[in-house]
């Protein structure tokens, strides 16, 4: 599960060390409590941080409730819905636009867990992306049964030794990322499944995490729609083939 490289890109005076960006849609109720909790775990490890906070066309209070924190270190980014993995992407490119040198990137549902972030950011600089791999989790059968049946779907198609591709979990060189997400058509709906499979060959490791239930509201893909997903995921992926 360990591939090292050292061929990353890094910036030599970055006006941030890291950036933390979290897409977010309709999650009035979760948001504030997630960058309050992750905002008290990351202020460990550095001071020199922002949250950029990817506002995917919420049509809830979402918005509101980020104004309202106020805070020094929160850029929000409002675009016209163009779906969760995408996002990802827009938050790629922005935090290298900002002047970050490394670009860490969680969901806002309250499933990633503060306590592993020391583990991953202690790793920056000996690879180029590092993961995490949900080795245990709470939202349930049909989830873990889901990024199950894609790893190996993905290591069959594609031969990739990645486990987790689509883990909300991640730290990569902000250029690095920027210059992956640049790769990637704007109709790659799982898009950040192509950013992991684009950025394997430099080099990636995994570090085990716990994945917890929702904070509130429910997930924008209910379980019986993966299917859909993958057939679109599967079509998708002949592009990015074609592009690598």
């Amino acid at each position: 599960n360990h591939v090292v490289s050292t061929s990353y890109i890094t910036l030599t005076e970055p006006k941030y060390l890291l950036i933390v960006v979290v897409p977010v849609y309709n999650e009035q109720d979760t948001i504030v409590s997630v960058l309050t909790e992750w905002r008290h775990e990351i202020s460990q490890h550095t001071e020199n941080y922002r949250f950029l906070v990817v506002n995917d066309g919420s049509t809830d209070k979402t918005l509101n409730k980020l104004n309202g924190l106020n805070w020094s270190e929160l850029d929000v980014f409002t675009h016209k819905n163009c779906g969760h993995g995408q996002s990802c992407l827009v938050g790629y490119r922005r935090a290298a636009e900002l002047g970050a040198a490394y670009v860490f990137q969680i969901d806002s549902d309250g499933q990633c867990d503060p306590v592993c972030f020391g583990q991953v950011w202690s790793l920056r600089g000996t690879v180029t992306s590092i993961y995490g791999r949900r080795t245990t989790r709470d939202d349930g059968m049909s989830r873990w049964l889901v990024t199950l049946v894609l790893r190996y779907v993905l290591k069959a198609l594609l031969q990739t030794k990645l486990n987790d591709t689509n883990v909300p979990y991640r730290l990569y060189p902000a250029k690095v990322a920027a210059e992956a997400a640049n790769r990637i058509a704007p109709s790659f709906e799982l898009a950040n499944i192509a950013m992991a499979l684009v950025m394997e060959p430099q080099g990636f490791t995994e570090v085990p995490i716990h994945f917890r239930n929702r904070m509130g509201g429910h997930a924008s893909v209910r379980w019986y729609g993966f299917a859909q997903k993958a057939v679109r995921l599967i079509r998708d992926l002949k592009t990015l083939k074609h592009a690598k």
